[in-house]
């Protein structure tokens, strides 16, 4: 009887024990984090040690990864290549598809308009994100059918898209209008330089476009373009490499070997973006001759000589504290003080060195997207050897 006793007791205390220890367990998982949201999945769990991924939903293997926007709330949009876009609120990322409205899943630009909607250019048309529910831009089947390539909402609240091979448009709310198709280049004649990859507005009102497509840059007052190309011995010496052949009994193309930037030129024809910095100088991403800064008079080339790169340059950005960021195809990115330039890759912890994006965030991070569906983040004030974290696979 005293066994059968004993024996109740142990089993009531290994039960009690059991209990305890599945209590505490439950007690510490109640601090891991969760990254569900109401839409697609972006990452399911992560501890409070590790930073939330966008996780792929497509299956698409590699894609560019584009550092586009923050939004009013706070929110950070990544464009990609055929996985959508995702919203981060600094927790979670949220993934959005075709599934969930958007037009397409390969998007180029984000904007927010003065209306506080989200538009998003994509291979079929513009789509926009009114918080709620996305819905397409444009109720024209044939603007819905267009590539975009760049978005801008100038002062006045027009809205500027570039589309592939059909140079600018622009939507004045009620009309949209035509620019540049029927462009012709002084070198190529009528080719499809019309690629437009970025658009920015100055401080001055003017608004700038860069040709991906071997149209160098454009200005527009708000009456008359102006083109910016560079110099003809740009040409004679093939640095586009596009093989033109020059009148032979014309002595001013004459066959060169010798290239050397011209301060009254841009240094290339082939534009991936540009910004503008606070005193008001124009920046240009160029594809083989490094950065390129206009003051409005003169072009200066930073380059190899300039201790850079020589090589693809394809996002410009200043931050807050007045250093130029400049993101490169090869050799991660840069950034420039004014005085020397500070060379940061996949050593540093940067995810990948082939990087097509930047944005700095209201905090002073600097966010990186790269090839290989590729997000890192920069943050200045963290320790060195630390300041890179990874929020992709």
């Amino acid at each position: 009887m005293k066994d059968t006793k004993m024996k109740k007791h142990y089993l009531q205390t290994q039960i009690l024990t059991f209990l305890l220890l599945f209590a505490c367990i439950m007690s510490c998982n109640g601090q891991v984090k969760t990254n569900l949201s109401k839409d697609n999945l972006s990452a399911t769990k992560t501890t409070t040690n590790s930073p939330p991924k966008m996780i792929r939903t497509q299956g698409v293997v590699s894609g560019n990864v584009g550092c586009e926007l923050q939004d009013r709330a706070g929110n950070l949009w990544f464009s990609t290549s055929g996985e959508g876009v995702y919203r981060f609120d600094g927790k979670s990322f949220t993934n959005f598809t075709t599934k969930d409205g958007l037009n397409d899943n390969d998007v180029s630009a984000i904007i927010e308009d003065k209306a506080g909607n989200i538009l998003f250019g994509t291979k079929s048309g513009i789509c926009k994100y009114d918080g709620g529910k996305f819905s397409k831009y444009f109720k024209s089947d044939s603007l819905t059918k267009f590539g975009i390539t760049s978005l801008l909402e100038d002062r006045e609240g027009n809205i500027w898209f570039g589309v592939i091979n059909k140079g600018i448009y622009r939507y004045d709310g009620k009309n949209v209008s035509n620019f540049l198709y029927k462009y012709e280049h002084p070198f190529y004649g009528d080719r499809h330089e019309k690629y437009i990859s970025d658009i920015i507005q100055d401080k001055n009102g003017n608004i700038w476009f860069s040709s991906w497509n071997g149209g160098g840059v454009w200005r527009y007052d708000g009456k008359n373009f102006k083109n910016f190309l560079p110099s003809a011995n740009y040409y004679k010496t093939n640095q586009d490499q596009r093989n033109i052949n020059y009148p032979q009994n014309t002595s001013d193309y004459l066959s060169s070997t010798f290239y050397s930037p011209s301060k009254d030129h841009i240094t290339d024809d082939m534009i991936f973006s540009a910004t503008e910095d606070k005193a008001g100088n124009l920046w240009f991403a160029t594809r083989r001759h490094g950065a390129c800064r206009y003051n409005g008079k003169t072009f200066t080339s930073f380059g190899e000589k300039e201790g850079f790169v020589s090589y693809g340059i394809s996002s410009i950005l200043e931050d807050k504290k007045g250093n130029i960021w400049l993101a490169t195809d090869k050799n991660g990115v840069f950034s420039y003080d004014g005085k020397t330039f500070k060379n940061f890759t996949t050593k540093d912890g940067l995810i990948n060195d082939s990087v097509k994006s930047i944005l700095e965030d209201k905090n002073g991070n600097i966010w990186f997207g790269t090839r290989g569906f590729g997000l890192s983040r920069y943050n200045p004030k963290s320790a060195v050897g630390k300041r890179f974290t990874s929020f992709s696979e």
